[in-house]
């Protein structure tokens, strides 16, 4: 997201992933050729990250990835994605999110207007 500010040094973003995302947030990585290309992070039925590398993007991965956030974050599941993020909406909108609530970004660190999104998982009787 090259539109996106960037709100941590690289140093903060590593301490993070580190001491909080790899510690209490329940993460699944994506792995091509013993290469990281993508992870997901779920914590309380919320999808806290999905991330894949541009140059591995469509061809299944965040699929697959979205599909074990829900196995481990529960339902309903959660997430705030960017209003500018397109390709992120329509993803999470193929796979049966809805939108919420959205907000000006006052309330997040990149202070970017976003969309906060829920799936539920369908009934079955």
């Amino acid at each position: 997201m090259p539109w996106l500010r960037a709100v941590h040094s690289d140093e903060e973003t590593r301490w993070w992933v580190g001491n909080v995302m790899l510690r209490e947030l329940s993460v699944r990585a994506a792995t091509l050729d013993s290469a990281l290309v993508g992870f997901a992070a779920v914590r309380h039925g919320w999808l806290d990250h999905l991330y894949i590398a541009p140059a591995h993007q469509r061809v299944g991965l965040g699929t697959r990835l979205l599909a074990e956030a829900r196995r481990i974050g529960g339902t309903p599941l959660r997430l705030w994605v960017f209003q500018r993020n397109l390709a992120a909406r329509a993803f999470y909108q193929r796979h049966g999110f809805v939108e919420e609530e959205r907000t000006d970004g006052t309330a997040n660190e990149e202070r970017e207007p976003d969309i906060r999104m829920i799936w539920s998982a369908p009934c079955t009787s």
